[in-house]
Parts: structure tokens; C-alpha cells; sequence
């Protein structure tokens, strides 16, 4: 039972994504608050082309539920993660009352886990897919939402 349910609710995801209902999927995924599923989505979608355009996609509730779910563990898909991480958290808007009290304690928990990610990296643990450049630009987007 759990088995078809969970391919009935990939069959409604890849509806919605056909369908450009981003925010519908979306929403539908990280109120599961089931990491494995938010991958999956994600792996789904090119985060360069959903975020792109004046338009955007999801609202800031949605993006800052997205940024903490996948910030909760950058172990798995690591690579994955940080490019998704890197385009929904220039998406953040802290003047936003929506979520403007809620950014900085999930982007410092962000940040202490994408720091300890960097020192590892450093230290010569592999990278997991992850490119230096975008592991430091997403360092600097989130210093910059704190700031």
C-alpha cells in the first residue's frame, strides 16, 4: 500500500511539474517533511531554469521551507543540495514579513553546516560533487541575508 501511494504521489509531481504548478508541488513535498522526496523533486527540476525569469515560481514561504529542509543534511546529494541551495537563497528576501523572522536562525544553521562542509574540504575530504566556487558563493549569500 505504502508503495502505490508513493508512486501515486510521484505521478501527481511529475503532473504538476508538466504542468508548471511549481508552488503546488512544491508545497505538496516539503509539507511531508520527507527529505528523500524533497531530493527527488529537486533532482526533477533545473533550479537555474525555476528560479530564472521575473516571475517567480514559488512564493518565500515555499523557498525558506526548501532551504531548510535540504540544509537539514548535506550529506546525502551534497552537490545537488548546495546548487539548489546556492539559487533559492538569493530568492530570500529578508524584508519579507512572511519569513523575515524566520531566515536568520535556519540560514545560521545553514551556515555553521556549510562551514564545517568547507573546512572538510580543506582538509581533503571528498567534495561529494560539490564545486568549491558555489559552496562559497552560497557562504557569502547567506553572510549577506545575516548581515
Amino acid at each position: 500500500r505504502a508503495q502505490r501511494e508513493a508512486g501515486d504521489l510521484a505521478g501527481q509531481l511529475t503532473a504538476l511539474l508538466r504542468q508548471e504548478r511549481f508552488e503546488e508541488a512544491f508545497s505538496q513535498v516539503l509539507s511531508k517533511s520527507d527529505l528523500p522526496l524533497v531530493t527527488w523533486l529537486c533532482q526533477s527540476i533545473n533550479p537555474a531554469l525555476l528560479f530564472a525569469g521575473p516571475r517567480r515560481a514559488l512564493s518565500s514561504p515555499v523557498v525558506l521551507s526548501l532551504v531548510q529542509q535540504l540544509g537539514f543534511d548535506l550529506a546525502a546529494e551534497p552537490g545537488l543540495k548546495v546548487a539548489w541551495l546556492l539559487h533559492a537563497t538569493a530568492q530570500l528576501d529578508r524584508r519579507d514579513p512572511l519569513v523575515s523572522a524566520h531566515i536568520p536562525g535556519i540560514l545560521r544553521d545553514l551556515q555553521l553546516k556549510l562551514l564545517a562542509m568547507d573546512r572538510s574540504r580543506e582538509a581533503g575530504a571528498p567534495d561529494g560533487g560539490v564545486a568549491g566556487a558555489d559552496l562559497k558563493a552560497l557562504l557569502r549569500t547567506c553572510a549577506g541575508l545575516l548581515a
